[in-house]
């Protein structure tokens, strides 16, 4: 049952009323009078929290600015905010504040008690913005253009503070908060002040009516600023440098200055506009986040550095490729060292060029596996006996010759005789590369530049041209399966069903019958396509592609240019688009718990919906922050901005393989130097690769036996049995009727007033998963508990 909450009711009922807190050793007591007005909640405290901060002041005319308590049923629980309650009749809520260095991306910046409680001066000069699904709840999900007054944009004019400018526009098509305003966000109308201070169009980006004030600028690309962000002036804007200057720039007298900057928004909620569930006897459900991984980089001892070949393009990063065999995880690329920190001491950086082992569980390199190779590992695969092939660019193995593919022992990196099979290229214009292993069955296929293989007792040479599949057991390439590509293949994928395999690469036909960069190829002999294939389409012209998935009902497609489409499985009709505006093309995929991850070299924009390059167009949907990592829901093609790391590489050249261990942890290949870790605050060193862990999705255990005293004062005490989590603490909140009234850090009892009502308690990890609810426990009024 739903039902919507009128001002008649909400004052009428007790519960929703103002509430006191008052500390009692390790007990709260509500009093849930009702509130002095006694108009709706004024917001003081949580059991008295308001929609906005607009009908705070309906309710009380004569509230001044400060923290206030907020509450939606978007926000779950009520949360303190900063409200401005005098300028233009009051009712904003601060969402950010900060002088340079806004980032962009969806999780904000710091968090919201920093937001609130340092609002001004030079204390709260150090950026600081709400997650963006925090704004949302503020608007309970409303659309961000449907408000009324639009983004206020509060910036200081000068370096003493002592000016000010309010500014606002409106968005023309925007449904969720973001922070990424550098991207081409299509502006409604804005408003500067003054007559001539009003205009309409342009970009989030950079937009107004002047290269002074009356301008917009939210782009880094300004060497004088230190390519730090900010809600900039125009280009005759200058600042100063000086630690408490209000107008700051990087350069002293740079332009585009970097002023002290508020954001504001005014939804104008109240309780006649939410719609809370009434909560039925059993209780509410546990409420769990969806598998995703965490954003934050996980520490690391041990990587690999310096590049082995003098080469400096993007197939040629430190690390490429991953492959697990026991306890090791692989590192196969173009590393010239395994080091130890980024300040190795003596024997911490050891010379072992292009494949390398690290221990599973501790990350340690394992010192006993020694090959020597005389060129890069592009890709690797381990065996159902345990031994790790690697596939690339290499024509000698510890002194054999060994061209473009090998088995090794997976302890000693010794060359595994047993498994063995030759590779050729001749065609006089290239020579054997291998850049793709991928195992289904009994096979494993091999996809790159060559044209024939032989396996081990083999009379007659497979001819296989850039593609092949060889029996795992016997080492004897399939003499009557090639799909005979006329270019390089980089990525192969194989198909769940074992009916077919995907290719991807610089080809434009197979067995002389087109297929345009992408072909799906039946896993039956002869190698023929598979038939009711369509067309792809591509974002223009030069479009090799690089990385290709089947995932679920759909397959993505990767690469140039700076595309990640995904089509129909059964037909290849496009499904969606994305476009990477400025970075760089896809390089790889893989599905893990229902995400797609999909990696490029870019550090700008995800444009959801767009399917051009580089002119994305107007008809895209979102436009988010994407850091070298992308995640996407692999049923819907959605974006999934939550995850948004920040790495950064040598020649930030991005990953290049994506690998999930026997722990659940996610590795990512590239040049990478350094990472952000969860805390959000500190960074890690990184050597070439990083690793991510899933993210917490097991919600606490269910509080236990919830039940009620008669203190004889009036009031009843509330408590629970506690709540255990498998990560760390839980804190507890406590539902009254239809909503969260309170929250308890740790305490498992509350007082409340002898009052009727229904109470829950439920357990909440720091990483909000909700365990399921108590059953419903009455509080019957002058009886007492129930």
């Amino acid at each position: 049952m739903r039902r919507r909450r009128t001002r008649d009711h909400i004052r009428s009922v007790a519960a929703a009323a103002i509430a006191v807190v008052l500390a009692a050793g390790s007990t709260v007591f509500v009093d849930t009078t009702a509130n002095a007005q006694g108009s709706g909640p004024t917001g003081s405290a949580s059991h008295d929290a308001a929609a906005s901060c607009w009908e705070i002041k309906q309710n009380d005319p004569d509230a001044p600015d400060g923290s206030y308590w907020l509450q939606t049923p978007s926000l779950v629980a009520p949360e303190r905010f900063y409200c401005d309650m005098t300028t233009d009749g009051g009712g904003w809520v601060l969402i950010g504040r900060g002088r340079q260095d806004w980032r962009q991306e969806y999780q904000g910046q710091g968090t919201p008690a920093q937001v609130r409680d340092a609002v001004t001066g030079q204390d709260a000069f150090t950026v600081r913005s709400l997650p963006s699904r925090t704004v949302d709840g503020l608007l309970n999900d409303g659309r961000v253009d449907a408000l009324d007054d639009g983004i206020r944009v509060r910036r200081a004019k000068n370096t003493s503070g002592t000016s000010w400018q309010d500014a606002r526009f409106e968005f023309e098509n925007r449904d969720r908060w973001v922070w990424s305003f550098g991207a081409e966000h299509r502006v409604g109308s804005y408003d500067f002040g003054g007559f001539f201070g009003s205009g309409s169009g342009g970009q989030t980006n950079d937009f107004g009516k002047d290269d002074s004030y009356r301008r917009i600028d939210t782009r880094n690309d300004h060497s004088g600023q230190g390519w730090l962000r900010g809600w900039s002036y125009g280009s005759r804007v200058s600042g100063s440098n000086s630690a408490d200057s209000y107008l700051w720039s990087e350069t002293d007298g740079a332009g585009h200055a970097r002023p002290f900057t508020q954001i504001y928004l005014r939804p104008k909620l109240t309780q006649d506009d939410l719609d809370y569930t009434e909560i039925a006897e059993q209780g509410t459900a546990p409420s769990e986040r969806r598998p995703l991984l965490q954003s934050g980089a996980e520490p690391q001892e041990w990587g690999v550095t310096g590049r082995a070949t003098s080469n400096t393009n993007e197939h040629y990063t430190e690390a490429r490729t991953f492959g697990q065999s026991g306890d090791t995880v692989f590192v196969g690329g173009n590393f010239r060292n395994v080091q130890k920190g980024p300040d190795p001491g003596p024997g911490e950086r050891i010379e072992q060029s292009y494949l390398a082992g690290f221990d599973v569980d501790t990350g340690d390199w394992v010192s006993s596996f020694r090959p020597d190779f005389n060129g890069p590992v592009r890709a690797l695969s381990v065996l159902p006996s345990g031994l790790v092939v690697a596939g690339g660019e290499f024509t000698e193995v510890n002194g054999e010759s060994n061209a473009g593919l090998v088995a090794l022992d997976p302890a000693t990196g010794d060359i595994a005789d047993e498994w063995h099979v030759a590779m050729e290229n001749r065609l006089t214009c290239c020579s054997t590369k291998v850049w793709t292993l991928e195992q289904q069955g009994d096979w494993l296929y091999v996809g790159g530049s060559f044209t024939h293989m032989r396996g081990m007792g083999q009379s007659r040479t497979a001819y296989s041209r850039n593609t092949g599949r060889i029996d795992v057991s016997t080492a004897s390439p399939d003499q009557d399966w090639n799909p005979e590509f006329n270019g390089t293949v980089f990525d192969l994928d194989t198909g769940a069903d074992g009916d077919r395999i995907y290719a991807a690469g610089h080809f434009t036909w197979s067995q002389h019958e087109p297929a345009e960069k992408v072909a799906v190829v039946s896993t039956e002999q002869g190698a023929p396509l598979v038939p009711g294939m369509a067309d792809p389409s591509f974002s223009n012209s030069t479009n090799y592609q690089q990385t290709i998935l089947e995932a679920g009902d759909r397959v993505w497609v990767g690469g140039s240019e700076h595309s990640l489409f995904s089509y129909a499985r059964s037909d290849f009709e496009l499904l969606s688009g994305n476009i990477t505006k400025n970075g760089g093309d896809f390089q790889a995929t893989e599905l893990i718990d229902g995400v797609v991850y999909g990696t490029c070299h870019c550090r700008h924009w995800n444009y959801s919906d767009a399917y051009t390059w580089q002119d994305v167009g107007t008809d895209w949907t979102q436009a988010d922050k994407l850091g070298f990592i992308g995640a996407w829901d692999a049923e819907t093609g959605e974006y999934l901005p939550e995850f948004n790391a920040r790495l950064n590489g040598h020649r930030d050249q991005g990953p290049w393989d994506v690998f999930q261990d026997s722990t659940g942890t996610v590795w990512f290949s590239g040049d990478f130097r350094q990472g952000l870790r969860q805390n959000g605050w500190s960074w890690t060193w990184l050597g070439g690769f990083a690793r991510f862990e899933p993210r917490d999705t097991t919600a606490p255990t269910v509080p236990g036996s919830l039940s009620s005293t008669d203190n004889g004062d009036d009031t009843v005490r509330l408590s629970w049995k506690g709540s255990t989590d498998d990560r760390g603490s839980v804190s507890y909140e406590v539902l009254k009727d239809d909503r969260v009234v309170a929250v308890r850090p740790w305490q498992t009892e509350v007082e409340v007033p002898d009052e009727p009502g229904r109470y829950f308690v439920r357990a909440v990890d720091d990483t909000g998963n909700r365990s399921a609810s108590t059953s419903a426990h009455d509080i019957g009024g002058s009886s007492g508990g129930a």
